[in-house]
């Protein structure tokens, strides 16, 4: 029983002076800057191309609406000191979603959405 305990302890302060290492990232992130920019009513599908670059998806609805989804996708893998990487195991997963909805090629409202 001792030795789970000394065991358990000594993985806990080896994880404890590890970080994350960024392993693979899809997508562009969008910041606060750049959402600023956005003007409702008044951002044209142009001028949000050149300010967010290409949607990852654009879907048009049977109201007439077009829905951009730009989607950023990252996973980092736990690094333990001396540089060695555990791939897969304790791996963290972010996905941000932040979609446009335009009307007549003009921005009618935008938001972010984190997917389950």
């Amino acid at each position: 029983m001792k030795r789970l305990l000394l065991g358990l302890f000594c993985l806990c302060l080896t994880i404890e002076g590890c970080n994350y290492t960024v392993r693979s990232v899809q997508g562009n992130r969008i910041s606060a800057a750049q959402v600023q920019e956005i003007k409702l009513g008044r951002t044209t599908e142009m001028e949000l191309f050149n300010l967010l670059g290409p949607p990852a998806k654009k879907e048009h609805k049977e109201t007439g609406n077009v829905v951009l989804r730009y989607t950023h996708f990252q996973v980092e893998s736990l690094t333990f000191p001396g540089g060695i990487v555990m791939h897969g195991l304790l791996d963290r997963e972010e996905e941000e979603i932040f979609e446009v909805i335009l009307k007549d090629g003009v921005v009618q409202s935008f938001h972010f959405s984190q997917q389950p």
